[in-house]
């Protein structure tokens, strides 16, 4: 019986190392599970990051749309307040030819307070009349179309203006036509 009892405990002794080896080798098999399962976590990842990026450039051109439509309605409509301002200088003049139809003759003064409030209207705008008359000639702003040869002036003083200039912000927009004195020396 000691043979027996040897025997079997050797039985048991065998089956325990081959429990220990199976679990060894599932071991592996455990770890290459988690490696799968890690692999597709990295991917899910990916896949997220990848819908994340789509979105982002969805959105950036939603914006960028926008941003273009808002500009579009800026150039449209911009000129709105402008444009109402200059309405009650338009309804002057028409009151001013209704009346030159009734009386026959025109008044300055009708035509002058006219002008002064188109002036108005286009300085609240940022637009400025230029009139040189009697400035220094300025290359910038003004545009000579003749010269002139007065003694009592001084040198490149303005004579006269043909047409006024008009800045709009600060920035010329058209120049001043001007006669200069040039006084020869």
């Amino acid at each position: 019986m000691t043979n027996k009892k040897k025997g079997s405990k050797v039985h048991q002794d065998n089956v325990s190392e081959l429990e220990e080896v199976q679990d060894n080798i599932e071991q592996p098999d455990e770890e290459s599970d988690l490696e799968e399962e890690v692999e597709p976590s990295a991917e899910e990842k990916i896949s997220s990051l990848e819908d994340q990026m789509m979105r982002l450039q969805a959105e950036m051109i939603n914006t960028r749309k926008s941003a273009q439509n808002d500009i579009a309605r800026a150039r449209i409509f911009g000129l709105e307040s402008f444009m109402k301002d200059l309405l009650s200088v338009i309804d002057n003049l028409f009151r001013n030819l209704d009346f030159k139809t009734q009386e026959n003759t025109i008044p300055a003064d009708g035509y002058e307070l006219i002008l002064r409030e188109l002036e108005n209207v286009l300085g609240k705008n940022g637009i400025v009349l230029l009139d040189p008359l009697g400035d220094e000639f300025d290359p910038k702003l003004h545009e000579a179309i003749s010269t002139s040869n007065e003694k009592d002036k001084g040198n490149n003083i303005i004579l006269s203006v043909a047409q006024k200039g008009c800045t709009l912000n600060d920035r010329l927009i058209r120049p001043a036509l001007v006669v200069v004195n040039k006084i020869p020396h």
